[in-house]
């Protein structure tokens, strides 16, 4: 696995999974090892000293862009003047700086001062400046996803959380330029994201397809965000990059989750679905393991689908935060009793039980995936498990296929996990 090495101070090394990427002392300039390949980093709510590791990871991404190079974000409730005076000191120094905010961004406790920092610094021209600026969705509205029913309450938003990075060095005293960079995370830009949730952030480092792909999707949030006439209600087109994938949304058609957990039991030749793997690959009798970090769940399908997989001897373990928005739907499928005992719930809500809340958005699957046995892999992004998310929102989602990347996640799982369980 390759592991991005993030300074939070000049002698500071922040690890990503349990290793961290350095250069050896006193190994020459020439020598000298990127700070950002792929991997995964995840804050931790419960201890002071983590709370800011994907916070401190952006900004150093931010401080390393190099003058003529692209920054494009969008994002839901950006509300960070840290983030706001690297973005104006990345634009002064000739960067061009290109973000796209949802509407709530504009209101006070959301960081409606930050946008206006923001506003501000972008608007600024110098000799050296770069072409920037800040845009925001119409309000209570996505920018490219067309709302099916703008009557109701239930209001659509750009809720992605992606950060691209055409160049940089991955801090301001970087000094190898890595280009294409993408970093699909969970957390917005409020305190609450850093000091009481769990968040991941996926970056993947020299992909060309993978930043090509989030950049076309980015110019289309752009475009409808100019032009309304331009918003959709179906973006099914995926975008396959090596180890990634990328999936964008709305959707109206299908749902890429369902159709995600529909090749989980695509039976490994000569077994029965779930079955099949190695012995300690997955379960220890060889069953797969599905593992869902979840805000929130609401999509009956997705829930049944779950069920069923428990009950043909997946072993399906869930943290989440919030299950349905009224009634019991949801939570009645996920507890219902399966032949191998039920699916496993751990509830990590501030709300309801004080201490942190899991705002993750990802699914991993260790064990068989379209009929192939001893996968490892990951889905991850801004995108809940929610008919908005599915029909309404602006979202992104994330697969990533590697062992290492896929470990990573699961170990967080598992602290996220006992968290829930304290």
């Amino acid at each position: 696995m390759t592991k991005i090495k993030n300074m939070m101070t000049a002698a500071t090394a922040l690890i990503l999974g349990s290793v961290v990427c350095a250069a050896a002392p006193g190994a020459a300039a020439a020598e000298a090892v990127p700070l950002v390949t792929t991997g995964a980093l995840f804050n931790d709510p419960s201890d002071p000293a983590k709370q800011d590791v994907i916070f401190g990871h952006l900004s150093h991404l931010i401080d390393g862009a190099v003058p003529g190079s692209d920054i494009e974000i969008s994002s839901y409730v950006f509300g960070s003047d840290w983030l706001v005076g690297r973005l104006n000191a990345a634009h002064l120094r000739g960067v061009n700086v290109e973000v796209l905010l949802d509407s709530e961004s504009l209101k006070h406790y959301a960081g409606g001062p930050s946008y206006t920092k923001l506003a501000e610094g972008l608007a600024v021209t110098t000799q050296t400046s770069g072409n920037s600026w800040v845009r925001v969705c119409g309000d209570r509205q996505a920018c490219l996803a067309k709302d099916p029913n703008p009557g109701d309450t239930a209001y659509s938003n750009n809720h992605n959380k992606f950060y691209l990075f055409s160049r940089t060095t991955g801090s301001a005293s970087g000094t190898v330029p890595v280009d294409n960079v993408v970093v699909q995370t969970s957390m917005n830009q409020t305190a609450w994201d850093r000091q009481k949730a769990w968040n991941d952030a996926l970056t993947v480092a020299g992909n060309k397809e993978l930043y090509d792909a989030y950049s076309g999707y980015f110019g289309r949030l752009t475009a409808a965000q100019a032009d309304p006439a331009l918003q959709v209600s179906d973006l099914s087109t995926e975008y396959q990059a090596g180890k990634a994938k990328a999936y964008f949304f709305p959707r109206s058609a299908s749902d890429p989750i369902l159709n995600i957990l529909n090749t989980v039991d695509n039976p490994v030749e000569g077994s029965a679905a779930c079955y099949g793997n190695t012995d300690g690959f997955g379960t220890a009798d060889g069953r797969t393991v599905i593992r869902i970090a979840m805000h929130q769940i609401t999509r009956v399908e997705v829930a049944k689908k779950l069920w069923e997989l428990d009950e043909a001897g997946c072993y399906v373990d869930i943290v989440y935060r919030q299950l349905d928005n009224t009634g019991t739907a949801i939570a009645d499928q996920l507890a219902k009793p399966t032949k191998f005992g039920g699916i496993s719930l751990h509830q990590l809500n501030d709300d309801a039980q004080g201490g942190t809340s899991t705002h993750s958005k990802y699914l991993l699957i260790e064990g068989t995936y379209k009929g192939l046995k001893n996968q490892k892999i990951v889905f991850t992004g801004s995108h809940p498990y929610t008919n908005m998310g599915l029909t309404t929102n602006d979202e992104a989602l994330l697969k990533y296929d590697d062992a290492d990347v896929h470990d990573a996640y699961r170990e967080n799982f598992r602290t996220q996990r006992t968290a829930a369980d304290q």
